[in-house]
């Protein structure tokens, strides 16, 4: 008799009545669309210890008061990247295959197959173990695990699985949902769906220009109503951007791309190198900073052009516009006053468009703030009356791209920048100082 025979020894009781089955089964997909994993994840503070006293009953022989979440819960950390390959635990690795191979369990054969696809790595010798064990109980798992190999047999190869699952994506509509109707539940968790994830990617990257490739991926790393895809991000968003190093894309897929990009992993000049940014390549990276300065500058100039009824503003407007689209602005960031912050969140509607904020007070409690860096040059451009600053980069004192916030009156008092009044020909004595 297995260890799992011993621990499901039968119990004689009365059995209560049931509800409906029509009742029992919307029961059952709500619960497992809210808890797909069969197995607890166990916090990383137990792991250790789970381990350590799964090792000693398996020792010992001791299962006294064991319980079958016990043991689920420490294959979970037994598999984790962690320990999966420490020569120390070999023999409880492989008492898990045994068990496997022995088992009738269906409950514990279901927390072993959730296991193997949460610990797989392509051709890793516990997955290769583990595949190996499962494929010769087949017929015997649970039935959701049956069906799931029954229409994608390549999940129990330990090689070519998450390659075969990649290649399945690349032909769905939504891989999300498409992965749901095979009873992969959790499309997000990792282990295989991590290099099945990578697979989809690189099969959809030379398709990646055309809008509708797009939209697909994007809403595989955001499916409505979950959090954006952690694992694979970077790999995704290099994707994305690849086919934009030697052309644009359209303004319109520029700007689905930029909102929903910066919406799911947040803005990458705030954020810095962190997240889903520390894996992108600073030459893709270029490439969307390019974009969010041309976004900074239009929406700028779109909300101060809403408030500004100054004849002086359009040849302002246009100079600057000029200036990005001549590839001479290297960034750009907004610091908005609080009306101009309001109106821009009306604007903004679903864009995603981080800006600081002016909080000069006064008469200067309206103004808001561009900060453009132009070759060596920081050049601050206001609103109404605000003199065009330009500071020399290697000022410490000069104002700093992509803070939270700036104070106007502040920046006019800083010492080693020429400033001057939109009069005569401002835009000449701008172009000689940059």
């Amino acid at each position: 008799m297995s260890l799992f025979a011993k621990l499901s020894q039968p119990v004689l009781y009365q059995p209560p009545s049931l509800p409906a089955p029509t009742r029992l089964a919307a029961a059952a997909r709500r619960i497992l669309s809210r808890w797909p994993d069969v197995v607890a994840d166990p916090p990383e503070h137990d792991r250790e210890r789970l381990v350590m006293e799964m090792l000693r009953r398996l020792s010992t022989g001791d299962w006294k008061g064991a319980r079958m979440s016990f043991v689920t819960s420490a294959a979970r950390a037994l598999f984790d990247a962690e320990r999966r390959s420490r020569p120390a635990l070999e023999p409880l690795r492989r008492f898990y295959c045994g068990e496997i191979e022995a088992s009738d369990s269906r409950t514990f054969l279901a927390a072993m197959m959730s296991v193997y696809l949460g610990s797989y790595d392509p051709g890793a010798t516990h997955t290769v173990a583990l595949a190996r064990s499962l494929a010769k109980v087949r017929q015997r798992l649970d039935t959701r695990s049956r069906l799931l190999v029954d229409e994608v047999p390549e999940v129990l190869d330990p090689h070519k699985g998450a390659a075969a699952l990649g290649s399945l994506m690349s032909q769905m509509d939504d891989p999300w949902q498409g992965l749901r109707d095979l009873h992969l539940l959790s499309p997000q968790a990792p282990g295989i769906m991590d290099f099945a994830h990578i697979a989809f990617v690189d099969r959809l990257a030379p398709r990646l220009d055309q809008p509708a490739e797009i939209d697909r991926l994007l809403r595989w790393l955001k499916p409505d109503g979950h959090e954006p895809r952690a694992s694979g991000a970077g790999e995704a968003i290099e994707a994305l951007l690849m086919p934009w190093r030697d052309r644009d894309p359209s303004p319109h897929l520029q700007h689905d791309l930029i909102t929903r990009i910066v919406g799911y992993y947040g803005d990458p000049r705030v954020r810095g190198h962190a997240g889903a940014w520390s894996s992108v390549s600073d030459e893709l990276l270029t490439i969307l900073l390019r974009w969010l300065t041309g976004a900074n500058i239009r929406f700028f100039l779109e909300v101060v052009s809403a408030v500004e009824d100054s004849h002086m503003w359009a040849p302002r407007e246009k100079f600057w516009l000029t200036l990005y689209n001549q590839k001479r602005v290297d960034a750009a960031w907004v610091a908005f006053s609080d009306a101009g912050a309001a109106l821009a969140r009306r604007k903004a509607g679903n864009r995603t468009i981080p800006f600081g904020r002016q909080t000069a007070g006064g008469n200067r409690s309206g103004t808001c703030l561009l900060i453009l860096k132009i070759g060596g040059k920081i050049v601050v451009e206001g609103s109404s009356n605000y003199k065009i600053h330009i500071f020399d980069e290697r000022n410490p004192r000069a104002p700093k791209l992509y803070q939270h916030s700036y104070d106007c009156d502040v920046i006019r008092r800083i010492s080693g920048a020429q400033a001057k009044m939109h009069l005569g020909h401002w835009e000449g004595w701008v172009l000689e100082r940059i």
